[in-house]
């Protein structure tokens, strides 16, 4: 609340009178990710949702139908000129360009769409939609037009009254109805044509923006007087207020506020914020965003008063108004600056000590303010620093909340005096046991943006982790992990789904397999899938037998499902195991007995892998596995293996060798060796350990054998064992997350070798990861997140 100036952002691109609402960027993020399913779900079932086996309701196309079909007609032209009238004669000639604009590209946009799904309609569509009608044929208005009609309404929603738009809305949905019950449109095409409206008309608003019509400085003036405050005049304050428009009154009597006004904007830019900060972040004590705007502004003010009530020094807070739909929070005016504009030399030691007392009477009041920086320090005339914005506060905070408002002030006020400084106060008022908490927690992501923004000077955020670390007498703290999701995660991610609807194809030389998919015998991937559930069963057996220690077996279960979830995203299984090592340090295994019984348990699967390749291929025969992966003659093999062995050798023999085959190679392969010795000893644990590791590769080979079955089969379980075998191999060699790519080029190259036909190999293929690699991934995140919470990892 100070009278400093706000730096304005040259080059709008939008005009002055209007602006961008945050509730038309959550508009255009539902139509993106409702045209997203849309899209998905077509491609993955075309056949059914817009080819010739889509359902096509409706009646016979009779005179009945006719009529429908010409009311509808003459109805979307009398709308489409009553538009074009209306924005000419009220000069709104911006506004119809972006009308006319929006409409043109979501009609195009659904015209591509549609054409690329294939335009194979049902019979009984295609024989309807031949019919003429009063000013076309039936087929107008279709799915492009009504995408363009669902643009316009949505993009000129600002500029409509309510009625008004409730009106567009009813007789869209009129159109709709009679476009469905005379069978000339399909189900999925105006769902597909709806979420491309929606997505482009929000595209338009989010670009151009929408008028200007939130409540002014004299509209403001007029609601306070009548709740009874004789204010005379209102104006903008010059001054930052994160969540709200700040404004300033006077009365004659030259008393002033300062007043908050919360609009529906300013609550739709809050759900925003939450919802990206649920899906980015984790443990940084956010909460559900309150039911209404006004219970937002009663929460602030009831913060206020009690923060006001357990001594801190803070605005008084005189009452909320109601000003239409905008509520308005009414605080006495406090003279002074924010610490982040005070001098440098103005910010004394005592200052500093003095404000970390007010946020520790904050705390013990068991309130957190979630936002405890410079900018929300108001420095009185006086020199006493005043807490201000309860914006994001917490009554009954938790001890994460208190611990990231320390984390916030330490990171904010180092960027004003130092980090030496900065900390040194902190400790003196909060003790090196106050401070510590908050140590893991300074780092990017567990600050706000502006602090963020602020300590990316070279190196301060990590000087002052160090600081407070050594006051607190951490060595060497580890950060807690707050990021959710990562980008480079989901890049990952959309590379690997990619490699089946674009690679796999190629690598067989066939076509789309989605309708080879469409064949599918589904209780066969039942089947497939029930093997893929039996993995992690068997999983569990095996780490339980690499373990002397008695380790709940559920718990290891959901530790098998996690680990699935995390190796999407790591290559080699190297996140998996280390979630197992962690698993089983929780639970009471030494740690070095944690990374050995991992290494045994891998140890025991490349062996019982080895055995098991053996097995299959001599069970299959040499003419069943020279068919599908073309083996060499024994002599070529011999002569591979004499090579092999001779580089070896030759490593082995120079220094550097040696070295590295000391340093990296002989400790996990001896502590591995010393482990299975041990493990040995007990014939329940040597028997758990190789039978559940045992169980993992043969349910694994169950899960191929039943996806070969759903497409008809054709192959022995001797030889399709035998090819699963050997792609294990190569994914297990190849640089990726679960070995995508080398696995199915390996697999699909393994079953068109033993006689499968191209489209049904990629089909099987496809089923197969999808049952024991894709599907996995949400209940694995469950259970990752399951164990998290009962403290298990």
């Amino acid at each position: 609340m100070s009278g400093h100036p706000v730096a304005v952002a040259m080059g709008r691109l939008v005009p002055p009178t209007r602006y961008r609402h945050p509730g038309d960027v959550i508009r255009l993020i539902a139509g993106s990710i409702l045209l997203l399913v849309s899209l998905v779900a077509s491609a993955a079932a075309a056949h059914w949702l817009l080819g010739p086996d889509a359902a096509a309701g409706g009646i016979a196309f009779g005179p009945a139908s006719d009529v429908l079909t010409g009311v509808v007609q003459v109805a979307c032209v009398a709308a489409a000129a009553l538009v074009v009238a209306a924005t000419l004669w009220h000069r709104r000639y911006r506004l119809l360009l972006g009308l006319a604009a929006g409409a043109v590209v979501a009609a195009g946009v659904t015209v591509a769409i549609l054409l690329l799904l294939g335009d194979r309609h049902p019979a009984a569509l295609t024989g309807n939609l031949a019919h003429g009608s009063w000013l076309a044929s039936a087929a107008f208005p279709g799915p492009a037009l009504i995408a363009g009609a669902v643009a316009v309404i949505v993009a000129a929603s600002p500029w409509l009254s309510r009625p008004w738009r409730r009106a567009a809305w009813i007789t869209l949905l009129l159109v709709v109805v009679v476009r469905l019950v005379t069978g000339t449109v399909l189900p999925m095409e105006l769902l597909l044509a709806f979420a491309t409206g929606l997505t482009l008309g929000a595209a338009v608003l989010v670009a151009f923006g929408v008028p200007d019509r939130r409540i002014g400085a004299g509209q403001i003036a007029e609601a306070l007087r009548a709740a009874g405050l004789p204010a005379e005049s209102a104006r903008t304050a010059d001054v930052v207020s994160k969540g709200a428009r700040p404004f300033a009154a006077a009365a004659a009597d030259g008393r002033r506020w300062f007043i908050k006004a919360l609009g529906s904007d300013q609550r739709d830019a809050d759900l925003l914020y939450r919802a990206y900060r649920a899906v980015r972040l984790r443990n940084v004590g956010d909460t559900r965003p309150a039911a209404t705007l006004f219970q937002a502004v009663e929460h602030q003010a009831l913060v206020g008063v009690m923060a006001q009530r357990a001594g801190v020094l803070v605005p008084g807070v005189d009452r909320v108004v109601k000003a239409g739909d905008t509520a308005l929070l009414v605080m006495d005016w406090v003279d002074g600056s924010s610490l982040e504009q005070l001098p440098a030399e103005q910010i004394t030691d005592d200052l500093l000590i003095r404000l970390w007392t007010e946020a520790d009477k904050l705390h013990k009041a068991e309130i957190a303010h979630r936002s405890l920086r410079g900018a929300n320090v108001i420095v009185n005339q006086i020199g006493l620093p005043v807490i201000a914005d309860f914006s994001f506060s917490e009554l009954s905070a938790t001890r994460r909340q208190k611990d990231l408002d320390v984390a916030e002030l330490l990171a904010s006020l180092a960027t004003l005096v130092g980090e030496d400084r900065a900390v040194s106060a902190a400790v003196k008022v909060l003790g090196a046991k106050g401070v510590a908490p908050a140590v893991p927690l300074l780092q990017p992501l567990a600050l706000s943006a502006g602090t963020r923004r602020a300590v990316k000077q070279d190196g301060l955020l990590t000087r002052t982790r160090s600081a407070a670390a050594a006051a607190s007498g951490l060595d060497s703290p580890e950060l807690v992990r707050v990021q959710r999701v990562r980008p480079r995660h989901l890049l990952v991610i959309a590379a690997l789904v990619g490699v089946y609807y674009v690679l796999l194809p190629q690598l067989a030389k066939v076509g789309n397999p989605l309708p080879v998919l469409e064949s599918a015998q589904w209780a066969w991937v039942l089947v497939a899938i029930a093997f893929s559930a039996l993995t992690y069963l068997a999983s569990a057996i095996g780490l339980l037998g690499g373990v002397s220690v008695r380790v709940p077996f559920w718990p290891t279960v959901l530790t098998q499902g996690a680990s699935s979830y995390i190796n999407r995203i790591s290559p080699a299984n190297v996140g998996g195991m280390a979630l197992n090592v962690r698993f089983l340090q929780k639970a009471g295994v030494e740690p070095t007995a944690g990374v050995a019984a991992v290494g045994v348990n891998s140890l025991a699967g490349a062996l019982v892998h080895l055995v098991l390749l053996v097995i299959f291929f001599a069970w299959a025969g040499r003419g069943g596995a020279s068919k599908a992966f073309h083996l060499p003659s024994s002599s070529v093999l011999l002569a591979v293996l004499a090579a092999v062995a001779a580089v070896i050798g030759i490593v082995i023999a120079t220094r550097q060798g040696r070295n590295f085959a000391a340093r990296k190679v002989l400790p996990p392969l001896r502590s591995s060796l010393a482990s299975l010795r041990r493990v040995a000893r007990s014939p329940v644990r040597l028997t758990l350990l190789f039978g559940g590791s045992a169980l993992v590769t043969l349910a694994y080979v169950g899960g191929m054998v039943a996806s070969v079955e759903a497409f008809g089969g054709g192959a022995s379980i001797a030889k399709i064992g035998a090819v699963y075998m050997a792609a294990a191999v190569v994914a297990t060699a190849t640089p990726t997350p679960g070995g995508v790519g080398g696995f199915e080029a390996a697999a699909i190259a393994g079953l068109t070798g033993i006689g499968i036909s191209s489209g049904a190999a990629v089909s099987a293929v496809v089923i197969y990861r999808l049952a024991t690699y894709w599907l996995p991934v949400p209940p694995g995140w469950l259970s990752w997140r399951l164990l998290q919470r009962l403290d298990y990892v």
